[in-house]
Formats: structure tokens, sequence, C-alpha cells
């Protein structure tokens, strides 16, 4: 009699440990505007390859502690001219394979050398146009899946760029020390 309730039972831990080990495995790169709707809403707060997600009120909070953390702006050039998080990088991601992109391993190595951030100790913010923006989604993965960082080390800054702008524009505390949070061209629009 005892056996035949065991198994059920462990039927279900089974799929409930082979669902939670695939969940990394089902996720992919998407394309612009596919991010799953769950994965935006506010509450979720770790993506399924295990990276972090940062809202604009976690990024304000890290840039005010000044901590070795590198901000890798996904997005093209003609919007990192217009203004990015302060000491940012520019490192062009779309998709894996993609001819614009300047985002490689190789590069984002090169720029943790540049800011002397060791790379095992690293952590990297990547970030984009906004919420649906697909750039740094997909960067945060590739860096995960391919790229052999431990997902600890990896952020997705999901609100990005114009909703910290919006919020250091608003908040007069933020305003008045805006070069700490924005760059100088994103300052100058203020």
């Amino acid at each position: 009699m005892s056996k035949i309730l065991f198994k059920p039972v462990y039927l279900v831990i089974f799929a409930f440990f082979c669902l939670c080990l695939s969940a990394p495995l089902m996720a992919q790169e998407v394309n612009k505007g596919k991010i799953p709707a769950d994965q935006l809403a506010k509450s979720y707060k770790k993506l399924a390859w295990g990276a972090e997600i940062w809202d604009v009120d976690e990024a304000v909070a890290q840039l005010k502690k000044g901590e070795n953390v590198l901000w890798v702006d996904t997005r093209p050039e003609s919007f990192y001219k217009k203004g990015t998080v302060q000491d940012a990088v520019l490192l062009i991601y779309n998709k894996k394979g993609m001819p614009e992109n300047t985002l490689t391993p190789e590069s984002l190595d090169k720029a943790l050398a540049d800011k002397g951030i060791a790379k095992d100790k690293a952590t990297i913010a990547f970030f984009c146009q906004g919420p649906k923006c697909h750039r740094s989604y997909n960067a945060s993965f590739a860096a995960v899946t391919d790229w052999g960082y431990a997902p600890e080390q990896i952020v997705w800054f999901r609100e990005g760029y114009p909703f910290l702008f919006k919020k250091v524009q608003s908040d007069a505390k933020l305003k008045r020390k805006a070069k700490r949070y924005i760059s100088e061209d994103g300052v100058k629009q203020l």
C-alpha cells in the first residue's frame, strides 16, 4: 500500500525538478517587442537564466553607491549620443550573430579591463530603451548562456535609460546631482 502512495509523490517531485531545471533551457533570445509579458511585470525580479532584474529604483541605488558596476548600453550609437547612464560603455547588441553587434565576449572583457573591474568580481548591468526593448534582455541571456558569466554577475536593467532620465528629471534631489546618474549629454537635456 505505501509503495503505491509514494509513486505519485515521486512523480510529482520529479516533474517539478525537471520543470525547474529546464526553464533556463527553454529561455531564448527574442525579437523586438517580444519579451514575455510576465517578465515585464514589476514583481518579476529574476530572469529564467538567473540574471537579476533592476528597475529605476534599483539602478539609482547602485549609482548612488558608486560601486563597480559595468553599465552596458546596448542601444544604437545615435541613442547613446543623446544620453546614457553615467560612465556606461556603448556595446551594441541585437541578437546573436547580427552584424551590428559590437558586444562580444572579447569587447565585454576589454570594457571590464578598461574600467579596472576583475571579470570574476564583475557586476554587469545591460540596458537599452525601455522594458520592451529586446537588446539588453538578449545581451543578458548571451552573457550567461554563451559567454560563461555567472547569473549573479548579470543584471537586466529592464526600464533602461529613458526611465532613469525621467526619474532624474522629475526628482529634485536626483536632478541636483544628475551627473552622478546620467551622462553629460543627458544632463544637457534636463
